[in-house]
C-alpha cells in the first residue's frame, strides 16, 4: 500500500511510471487495474466512493494499492472520524457506545479503532514527532505538552504535524483529513502484516 495525498496526481505518477517499488526499491510501478470501489463514511454523514488505482511492479511484479491518505487501509472509515472519535476517546473519555451513537457505527468498531490506535499509540507518536521535527525545522513551533495518555500524546503529534504542513507547506485546511492519515493514522490502523 501506498499513501497519496493527491489521488489524481498519484495516478497520473503511476501511469507515467515515476513511482518506486516500496517493496524491491529497483523498479518503478505501472498502472494495474484498480482495487474494488467502496463508500467510505466521512464526517457529518457524508460518503466518499473510491476505487484506488493499483500498481504493479516492472521489476518484481509486487502489486500495491494507491490508497488516498483521507481513507484508512481495510475500514469503512475515513480517517478524519476515526481520528475524532479517537480524540474524544482519549482527551474527554467518551466511551465507545456514545462515539459509536454519534458516528452511526456499532460500539464494537469503535472500539476495535481505539484497541489498534493504543497497541501503537508509542510508535505513532514517535514518527510523528520526527516528522514534526522535519516539517519544523528552523521555525517557531510551540514544545508539544502532555495530553495525559499514550494515545492522547500521540494524537496531538499527528495533529501538530498536519497544523505544520498547512502553515508552512502549502496544504490548506481542506486537506487535514489526508494529512491526519500521511502523518501515522494510516499506518496505525493497517491490519496486521498476513492478515
Amino acid at each position: 500500500m501506498l499513501l497519496c495525498a493527491d489521488a489524481e496526481s498519484a495516478r497520473a505518477d503511476l501511469v507515467a511510471g515515476s513511482l518506486r517499488c516500496p517493496s524491491c526499491g529497483r523498479g518503478r510501478l505501472g498502472p494495474w487495474g484498480s482495487g474494488r470501489e467502496r463508500a467510505v463514511r466521512l464526517h457529518r454523514g457524508e460518503r466518499a466512493v473510491a476505487a484506488p488505482p493499483r500498481g504493479r511492479c516492472r521489476s518484481c511484479e509486487a502489486t500495491h494499492m494507491l490508497l488516498p491518505s483521507w481513507m484508512a487501509p481495510r475500514r469503512a472509515d475515513g480517517t478524519g472520524v476515526i481520528a475524532r472519535a479517537a480524540a474524544a476517546a482519549a482527551l474527554h473519555g467518551t466511551g465507545s457506545a456514545r462515539l459509536g451513537a454519534e458516528l452511526g457505527v456499532p460500539p464494537a468498531t469503535v472500539r476495535g479503532w481505539l484497541r489498534r490506535l493504543r497497541s501503537r499509540a508509542r510508535d505513532l507518536r514517535q514518527d510523528a514527532t520526527a516528522a514534526l521535527g522535519r516539517l519544523t525545522a528552523g521555525r517557531d513551533w510551540p514544545c508539544l505538552d502532555p495530553c495525559g495518555s499514550p494515545l492522547g500524546d500521540a494524537l496531538a503529534a499527528v495533529i501538530a504535524c498536519a497544523q505544520a504542513a498547512i502553515a508552512f507547506h502549502g496544504h490548506a485546511g481542506e486537506d487535514l483529513d489526508a494529512l491526519l492519515g500521511r502523518f501515522g493514522l494510516c499506518a496505525a490502523l493497517a491490519p496486521a502484516p498476513g492478515s
